[in-house]
């Protein structure tokens, strides 16, 4: 199993996590531990080589990759010529965050690859429409792996401190201090932060000491530093910088709501959100704007319109309310990784077997 984006990326986190379903459900599985994030894509182009290099001493019955990027094309054409299934997981409309030529060139980049693949699978039904008018892949390849979540990580627990980053404890040992907000993001391009600060802004009106726990890293972290800066609420934003999932869950267990904003655009209605879902499993308020799949778990959260006046207001009830978190979590028991691979599992079958 290998991750098309470097270290840090829900695309590598993603990867991981359906190695270890299908590890748990009895394969022997190989995943190959991607190359930490880097500027301008860069971790990408040394990901080329080094996958390559990795599969030749692996022979494998299915080469599964999380984005169909070039990246990863050597190493599953490779395992394909010793006989595997080739798998590619489309995750996203990685190309619609971007414009003009880079736009182009994305989906340059990723087009060919799904249809020379034996199985796509997608994780939101949204993609099922582009997958086979943009990528041109036939219905009858098409797999869903739905997002899941690890709940042995991500569930209603105490806090343990010591899980916590150095941001995050931090804020816990404060003696004076109001509310916690946690936003769990890898700050890119695809990350909407800037609105989220500007709904930040306003709930610091009816709360001055609210604090804002920015949990993940990525390549635009120094610039949301600046603009934090620029809009004056620097002293009050804490980022973590990058994070393994277990601090992840910590942060979320720190804070006093979970924020999950995304923009009204054509891209997010094909999310399918990974820190909404373990946001919900860890008992957390969340807020979330109500945009794509949101819809489906409006009964686990804070439904809010995805402007930052109107999700001000619903953070601000969130904090008054004293709604039940355990029985929101329940909501995501059946997003179990394990249970989530069944689906491609059984094709992977079918397919060995014919």
């Amino acid at each position: 199993v290998l991750s098309a984006k470097g270290g840090g990326t829900g695309c590598a986190l993603r990867a991981r996590y359906i190695a270890e379903a299908f590890e748990k459900r009895g394969h022997k599985v190989h995943f190959i531990k991607p190359i930490p994030s880097l500027p301008l894509w860069f971790d990408m182009v040394l990901s080329k080589p080094y996958y390559f290099f990795k599969s030749l001493f692996i022979k494998a019955d299915m080469a599964m990759a999380i984005k169909p990027y070039p990246t990863v094309i050597p190493a599953l054409w490779w395992q394909r010529l010793r006989g595997a299934k080739v798998v590619l997981d489309v995750d996203d409309l990685d190309y619609d965050y971007s414009h003009g030529w880079f736009r182009a060139l994305h989906k340059w980049l990723q087009k060919p690859w799904p249809k020379w693949a034996d199985l796509v699978t997608y994780h939101n039904p949204h993609l099922k429409e582009p997958l086979q008018s943009v990528f041109k892949v036939s219905a009858k390849n098409l797999v869903c792996l739905p997002q899941g979540v690890d709940g042995g990580l991500f569930h209603p627990g105490p806090l343990k401190a010591d899980d916590l980053p150095r941001a995050g404890a931090a804020l816990n040992t404060r003696k004076e201090r109001g509310p916690i907000l946690t936003f769990t993001a890898h700050l890119s391009v695809a990350c909407d932060l800037e609105p989220l600060m500007e709904s930040f802004k306003l709930i610091q009106r009816s709360i001055p000491g609210v604090q804002l726990l920015v949990a993940g890293g990525g390549p635009d972290e120094g610039r949301f530093k600046r603009l934090a800066l620029d809009m004056g609420i620097a002293p009050s934003v804490h980022f973590t910088g990058y994070l393994t999932p277990r601090q992840v869950a910590a942060c979320l267990k720190l804070s006093d709501a979970a924020l999950v904003y995304y923009k009204d655009t054509s891209v997010n209605q094909y999310r399918a959100s990974m820190k909404l879902r373990e946001a919900i499993a860890c008992g957390c308020r969340v807020v979330a704007a109500d945009v794509g799949e949101t819809v489906h778990f409006k009964k686990a959260l804070f439904p809010s319109k995805p402007e930052p006046a109107a999700f001000a207001k619903a953070v601000l009830r969130a904090l008054k309310a004293r709604k039940s978190p355990r029985q929101a979590a329940l909501l995501v028991k059946t997003l179990d990784w394990t249970r989530c691979v069944q689906d491609l599992e059984e094709r992977l079958r079918q397919l060995c077997v014919t």
